[in-house]
């Protein structure tokens, strides 16, 4: 399997992320605030995100064309990620950074990606930011 250097390309996959949320549609209330992000969030087809209270989460059976990897072979299309690393809320409540461990499907540490803010109602909804021609990508709304 090959690698892109994880210190050259991670500060462009965060770039195009970042930009990428950006870009989407994200009004002025559609922010959310750390203390809503805590909980367990879930998709369709049994996606599932865990936020801990502590800065880190856990994600499984989330579509692998929701995630963006900087790495040359990353898992094949069609298949599901898993894996864990850390949370935290930037750009004033309207994205929720993800930075990814080594663990699961992210075979090198380093990757980040971003949760953009689909509906900050009550549950929020978050989608995974991958296009920044797209307004959504695959959404998890909190369940606990």
């Amino acid at each position: 399997m090959k690698f892109v250097n994880a210190r050259t390309a991670a500060p462009f996959a965060l770039a195009a992320v970042f930009m990428s949320g950006a870009a989407g549609c994200v009004g002025e209330s559609e922010r959310v605030e750390s203390a809503q992000i805590s909980g367990v969030w879930t998709g369709a087809d049994g996606g599932r995100v865990e936020f801990g209270d502590d800065g880190r989460f856990e994600l499984s059976g989330i579509p692998r064309d929701a995630v963006v990897f900087s790495f040359i072979d990353p898992p094949p299309k069609g298949e599901t990620v898993s894996g864990q690393g850390t949370w935290s809320v930037k750009e004033k409540g309207a994205i929720v950074e993800l930075l990814y461990d080594s663990t699961g499907s992210f075979v090198e540490g380093g990757e980040a990606g971003s949760l953009g803010v689909a509906d900050s109602g009550d549950p929020p909804t978050l989608y995974f930011s991958i296009n920044s021609e797209k307004a959504y990508g695959y959404e998890i709304q909190k369940s606990e």
